[in-house]
């Protein structure tokens, strides 16, 4: 019972409960389940599981190849064209990385300002993606509004992303191994 409650087993079971929620997340508002479950409201949960995962001390290649893969499946639920999601979502992990390594305080407030600049450089890289991708009369006027509102509620998903210890940086190493 106590490798159960092992700091890599902690670690482990928020990853997967994280990877399934974000699936969950993708899916939910491709459904026709009333105006709560569309996008904007409910969140791009993707965002929070990209800058959770880039919190992580040692990052490898299948946390990008998952976002990728998630945002593919993103791309195929909204009817868009392949890719832009993926994007967004590398890009999100990416912009978590560098976030994350330049916070200058443990606290809750960095950490969500690290997760706001993150929604803010993701919001921005769509509005050109969506240009390209959707041609000169598109907006991405709704993914900067989920991304604000997914900014807004990040302290309250921040559990199942990252520790209860501040960023992986400050955090004991006995955590993230």
């Amino acid at each position: 019972m106590t490798g159960v409650l092992a700091p890599g087993a902690r670690l482990g079971m928020r990853r997967i409960l994280g990877a399934v929620v974000a699936i969950i997340g993708v899916v939910i508002p491709a459904l026709p389940l009333g105006p709560l479950t569309a996008q904007p409201p409910f969140p791009l949960v993707a965002l929070w599981a990209a800058y959770g995962w880039a919190s992580e001390a040692p990052s490898t290649w299948r946390t990008p190849l998952f976002l990728f893969a998630l945002g593919v499946l993103h791309d195929q639920m909204a009817g868009g064209p392949y890719g832009v999601f993926a994007a967004l979502y590398v890009f999100a992990f990416f912009v978590g990385l560098f976030a994350n390594r330049m916070m200058s305080a443990p606290n809750l407030l960095a950490v969500w300002g690290g997760f706001a600049a993150t929604c803010a450089a993701t919001s921005a890289l769509a509005a050109f993606i969506a240009l390209a991708a959707y041609g000169r009369n598109a907006s991405a006027l709704a993914f900067m509004e989920t991304a604000a509102i997914t900014a807004l509620l990040f302290p309250l998903a921040r559990p199942l992303y990252m520790p209860s210890a501040i960023g992986p940086q400050r955090a004991g190493a006995a955590e993230w191994r």
